[in-house]
């Protein structure tokens, strides 16, 4: 037998939907079994969407999370400062198991970008407060949040981007 689609290779897999000779290069592992590319694809409807009220709640819920987590951070990183790469680790698997639930365990890249960008803002959200507190909505404020602990608030950040994005991706 030779393949459908390479007609110069020879072949003892068939489709096993349609039975058509297929080569390793066409072949399309499924569950059920190997399907020449014709028969694998699937149809429309059976592709897994998240709606938009779902989506809407995953946006509601890492912002929640984020500000709960970043306010929480806030308190432990100042008396624990040495584990605070852990802790921003856990603020991020944090906040990425309330958007991974509130989409319905729904997995996508752009959920887990969202649930990174939600865990980021966590970090800064302490800062945010403190400099807020200290000089008012103003350009010291941002000043602030930018310098303070430099290398180390990017350490925690990506800390924190990793662990929501692992929850996610």
């Amino acid at each position: 037998m030779y393949c459908v689609n390479h007609p110069a290779v020879e072949t003892l897999v068939t489709c096993s939907a349609c039975g058509d000779p297929i080569c390793p290069d066409c072949m399309v592992q499924t569950p059920v079994a190997a399907k020449c590319p014709r028969c694998a694809r699937m149809p429309r409807a059976a592709l897994v969407r998240l709606k938009r009220d779902r989506l809407a709640l995953s946006v509601i819920i890492g912002l929640a999370a984020a500000v709960i987590g970043g306010y929480l951070f806030g308190l432990f990183v100042s008396a624990l400062s040495f584990f605070a790469i852990i802790i921003a680790f856990g603020l991020g698997a944090g906040v990425g198991e309330a958007v991974s639930r509130a989409s319905g365990r729904f997995h996508d890249s752009r959920l887990a970008a969202w649930a990174a960008g939600c865990a980021v803002l966590g970090v800064l959200f302490p800062f945010f407060l403190r400099g807020f507190a200290a000089y008012g909505l103003s350009s010291p404020t941002v000043d602030y949040v930018v310098a303070v602990d430099g290398i180390w608030k990017l350490l925690w950040m990506a800390a924190a981007a990793y662990g929501a994005w692992q929850r996610n991706a």
